[in-house]
């Protein structure tokens, strides 16, 4: 039969809803082809597939159990069941599809902020990925992240060293920190919050940016020692970071002066002093620090940081002079002289 005759088929079966039935070579065009011109013998195969297709009423009219009028009115009661199903079906699924499309476009947007941030989606631990994507949506939209989220950040997954708490992440989390500190110094010109803002802008490349606000700071308005040490020892840190070294040791020796018993500002001299070839000298700076309280790790990272800072010739130079010194506590130094 041809595609039309099968349609017309369909049609007097009530079956035309059914997307089989007017296709040639189908189960269903060839049940009601062979109902119309062979209605005398339905093989058994016809009948089992009428049962599965739940075709009731044409099962029946196929057994001759009914006449085709009684079929007819049965036929066209179930068409109009299934054409509800089918619609409650079609409007399930286009709500699905939407449901799926807004997770899929999540799952889009997670991925763009994983790539901001120098993670991949196959690097997010199994159960991780709400929790970190609440994090990085809290970090994009510039709300300051809590301590404990940080510290979550930094746990490392599959034993990496840094955890998810990335150098770009870092950077944005010392950021969003600068500036909340810079606006609550404008509004309390409490002095530690200017303090705290440099020490961020300094994490996250923005010197500059503490430089220009830590120069209007009025230095004889501090009520403490303490407090005015900090300021030369983080404004030190921005005049090294700025590769201003003279002017970072006078903040420095100020600093010293002030709270001779603090490590912090012998940190700082014994960092500036090794940056600029007094070895010695940084190496005293730092025992001293050591003996007021700073960690050998603390000491140790920090040399680390200028190895990083620092071009390949002063690197040698610098792995040089700490292996004559130690060999064994600095044995980590020798990759620099293969370079």
């Amino acid at each position: 039969m041809t595609q039309n005759q099968l349609k017309n088929l369909a049609i007097k079966y009530c079956v035309e809803d059914l997307k089989d039935s007017s296709l040639p070579g189908t189960s269903l065009s060839i049940v009601i082809s062979r109902l119309e011109l062979a209605p005398d013998y339905i093989p058994e195969a016809t009948k089992d597939y009428l049962r599965k297709s739940k075709l009731k009423s044409l099962l029946k009219y196929a057994c001759n159990q009914i006449s085709f009028n009684e079929f007819s009115l049965v036929a066209k009661s179930e068409q109009k069941e299934r054409k509800l199903e089918a619609d409650k079906l079609r409007e399930k699924q286009a709500k699905q599809a939407v449901v799926n499309a807004e997770k899929n476009r999540k799952l889009e947007l997670f991925r763009k902020l994983l790539s901001k941030y120098d993670l991949s989606p196959s690097f997010v631990n199994t159960g991780d990925g709400p929790r970190l994507k609440d994090i990085l949506e809290k970090a994009e939209h510039g709300t300051r992240l809590s301590q404990d989220e940080v510290a979550w950040l930094m746990v490392s997954p599959r034993g990496m060293y840094s955890g998810y708490y990335t150098q770009r992440l870092r950077e944005k989390y010392h950021r969003i920190e600068a500036e909340y500190y810079l606006i609550k110094f404008q509004q309390s010109k409490n002095s530690w919050d200017v303090i705290n803002a440099s020490s961020h802008f300094r994490k996250c490349n923005q010197s500059s940016k503490a430089d220009s606000i830590l120069v209007n700071i009025n230095t004889s308005e501090f009520k403490s020692q303490k407090t005015e040490s900090a300021f030369n020892t983080t404004y030190g840190g921005v005049k090294r970071d700025l590769k201003e070294m003279n002017e970072a040791l006078s903040f420095g020796n100020k600093a010293h002066l002030l709270t001779p018993n603090d490590f912090r500002p012998c940190t700082l001299l014994g960092a500036i002093n090794i940056e600029i070839g007094n070895y010695e000298e940084g190496q005293s700076w730092y025992r001293k620090a050591i003996e007021r309280g700073a960690t050998e790790k603390s000491v140790d990272d920090d040399l680390r940081s200028i190895f990083k800072r620092s071009d390949t010739k002063k690197c040698k130079e610098l792995a040089l002079f700490l292996l004559k010194n130690d060999p064994d506590i600095y044995s980590w130094v020798t990759k620099y002289i293969k370079q």
